[in-house]
């Protein structure tokens, strides 16, 4: 991890304007830079940059953030690496942060391993080109398929000659550890001992991390030795995780899915090859291997939206099609395009322009719901009552996963037309679904939270656990939305969020991250009594004023950014204005993407002003303050009055009903004090 002394030089030299001036044409709009913005079709110019904030802001698509997330979103690289780039880019050496010995030694371990599997990949490549070593075997391979010199090279594609060890003698002679060979999955050991080649005589096809790094590969066999397996695969390794590293293609793909809000999904490696050189680079595969939920949530980095490409034949479209619901119920978009008869992605783009494969797609892609509907239906017999209700159980089955409930509605609605079904019974059938699925979520939950040490997972026959527990989490007889939460605990009774109450606790926020370090300079009418209001900055006034009637905000992110703010270091005697610069790079740089957004609203004006327009409302900044602070305090603790009267409301009620007198007399006393302080605070605030 990269230490605080260097992220803060490196924010400290970092330059806004100058960063995305690289990705983006800038053009001077008075004080701030403008240009079209890359995440979106800009027709004109709607990316704001202001250079003395450090920030930017797309007025059409809402896109905004520091320098750090715009390389993050655009680039697709993660916040260390966002922080390397800049780093790189200014000169300055980055100083990891002290790692404890494990984790120095885990993460050795993967750079070593990674280092291995580069220089194989370097190794297979320099063969594939090599004709007294290749024999041009692979290369041939590689072009009778299609592919160009271009592409080959783009993919970084090899071949592993003939022979049982000769990338074994490369490797130990080039120094490379026997222990980083065995576990990268390169070598294998016999039984004497020897350490022997596990890719030969066949071509090969790296399999490149997200950020570009080779952690492991695919080998197609050559020979036509019927007993050998087609394709030979790495095995998983401390780098390499089939579930959740990468899919193939998605490093050279993740620009163009981002760009194009759109994934196309295939089967295997040629079909990715093939669709790039076409030109469709939005292209990642499977390879073979189910989808998992790591694969799902790479794609969901850069698109909501899967189209799945398939062939025409029936039994591996079905078989498809199970992992399908996964997919949908990470809340995606997914959709199904058929290719001709005896096409597959390979062939169909070796034989088709660029635009006649994004016309086809386009006009033969089908929502995936529609088109199980389709496949399922079409070869049932109109009298075949159970294969009916079984087909309509697995297609209901698939719409109760969808987590957005407006999305689900329209599919129960299309399904009830489809079938001539009753939408009512749908919505049981889902309600039911759902409610199953939370319920053995929340058995596993439990099992899992005193499961002993040892005992084995949920599901595998472990003691204990006996699938869900009636009476879990249902809903009330009278819920007729087809609509229930995913998490538990959003079915126990949680206290209103308050629209107002949020407005409150934001500005209060946003007054710490423009003026917290000024001082509030107080007019002649503003007293306590007969005497001033000693002068203090706007921080300490707004937590004075909160702590004084124990008070603490109620939404998670504004309380994250309060709390964080009054742990910032402070400097005596600094100047109000480059103490507040100082806490807004801060803020700015944050690594948390929720606050950095907050952020980026709260010090981007939504509706820029013209300069006369502003210097005509421009009133000195002291005495805006001193009138804004203590109304925007006031206007909280009002607001969060008012919310207990109505709380107190509902408990005289439950008194009364109960007969319960004195309880009763006991609240009516608690609200008319809340009444009096309400009376004083609405008092206060008819002075600003």
């Amino acid at each position: 991890m990269i230490d605080h002394n260097t992220k803060e030089r490196i924010m400290d030299a970092a330059r806004i304007e100058e960063v995305i001036g690289e990705f983006v044409t800038l053009k001077r709009s008075g004080a701030n830079y403008v240009g079209l913005c890359p995440f979106h079709q800009d027709n004109h110019p709607s990316l704001s940059v202001s250079a003395t904030k450090q920030i930017f802001k797309c007025f059409s698509c809402g896109h905004s953030g520091n320098v750090v997330s715009f390389l993050m979103d655009h680039e697709h690289i993660s916040y260390p690496e966002a922080l390397k780039y800049l780093a790189h880019k200014y000169g300055i050496e980055v100083v990891e942060k002290e790692e404890t010995p494990e984790e120095a030694a885990a993460r050795m371990r993967s750079d070593s391993l990674i280092i291995v599997s580069e220089a194989a990949q370097k190794y297979y490549q320099e063969v594939l080109w090599d004709p007294e070593r290749s024999h041009m075997i692979g290369l041939n391979y590689f072009r009778s398929r299609g592919f160009t010199d271009e592409t080959i090279k783009k993919f970084g594609l090899g071949y592993a000659p003939k022979g049982f060890d000769n990338f074994t003698k490369y490797a130990l002679d080039a120094g490379y550890k026997e222990e980083y060979l065995l576990e990268t999955g390169l070598c294998m050991k016999k039984d004497d001992g020897r350490l022997t080649d596990r890719f030969y005589e066949r071509v090969m096809f790296p399999i490149y991390s997200l950020g570009g790094k080779v952690i492991a590969f695919g080998g197609r066999i050559m020979s036509s030795e019927k007993q050998a397996a087609k394709y030979v695969n790495s095995h998983e390794s401390p780098i390499y995780n089939k579930s959740r590293s990468t899919l193939y293609g998605l490093f050279q793909a993740k620009n163009a899915i981002a760009r194009q809000d759109k994934c196309i999904m295939v089967e295997g490696y040629a079909d990715v090859i093939s669709m790039h050189q076409r030109g469709i680079e939005n292209v990642v595969a499977s390879s073979g291997t189910s989808l998992t939920e790591g694969h799902i949530n790479l794609v969901k980095r850069f698109t909501k939206r899967i189209t799945f490409i398939y062939d025409s034949d029936p039994a591996g479209i079905k078989a498809s099609m199970r992992g399908i619901d996964m997919v949908l119920e990470a809340g995606m978009e997914v959709k199904i395009v058929l290719l001709p008869q005896g096409e597959d992605p390979d062939s169909f783009a070796q034989a088709n322009e660029k635009a006649d494969i994004e016309e086809y797609i386009a006009r033969n892609e089908q929502d995936f719901i529609s088109f199980k509907m389709a496949i399922l239906s079409k070869d049932l017999a109109d009298n075949d009552i159970y294969g009916r209700t079984q087909m309509i159980n697995d297609i209901v089955q698939t719409v109760s996963v969808i987590p957005d409930d407006i999305t689900r509605n329209v599919y129960i609605e299309q399904v009830a037309a489809t079938f001539n079904l009753q939408t009512d019974s749908l919505f049981s059938r889902i309600r039911k679904m759902r409610r199953t699925r939370r319920e053995q979520a929340a058995s596993r939950r439990r099992y899992e939270e005193n499961r002993p040490a040892g005992a084995p997972q949920p599901g595998n026959g472990a003691p204990g656990y006996d699938g869900p527990q009636p009476g879990y989490g249902e809903p009330p007889e009278d819920y007729q939305d087809s609509y229930a939460p995913e998490d538990e605990s959003l079915l126990k009774p949680v206290p209103a969020t308050n629209a107002f109450l949020d407005i409150c606790e934001r500005e209060l926020v946003e007054m710490l991250l423009k003026y917290g370090e000024y001082m509030l300079h107080w007019e002649s009418n503003m007293l306590y009594g007969t005497e001033k209001i000693p002068e203090m900055t706007v921080s300490e006034y707004i937590r004075s004023s909160l702590e004084d009637d124990g008070l603490a905000m109620e939404n998670p992110l504004y309380k994250k950014v309060y709390d964080e703010y009054y742990t910032l270091p402070q400097t005596p005697g600094e100047d109000c204005e480059v103490a507040q610069g100082r806490v807004i790079k801060h803020f700015t740089f944050h690594d948390d993407a929720q606050v950095l957004q907050l952020i980026t609203e709260l010090l981007t004006d939504s509706h820029p002003l013209t300069i006369k327009v502003y210097n005509d409302s421009l009133t000195p900044e002291e005495h805006r303050l001193c009138k804004d602070v203590p109304r925007a305090v006031l206007q909280y603790k009002s607001r969060i009055v008012s919310l207990q009267q109505t709380a107190l409301q509902n408990e005289i009620k439950q008194a009364q009903k109960a007969g319960d007198a004195e309880k009763n007399k006991e609240l009516m006393r608690n609200f008319i004090m809340l009444a009096q302080v309400r009376s004083r605070l609405e008092k206060e605030l008819k002075k600003y």
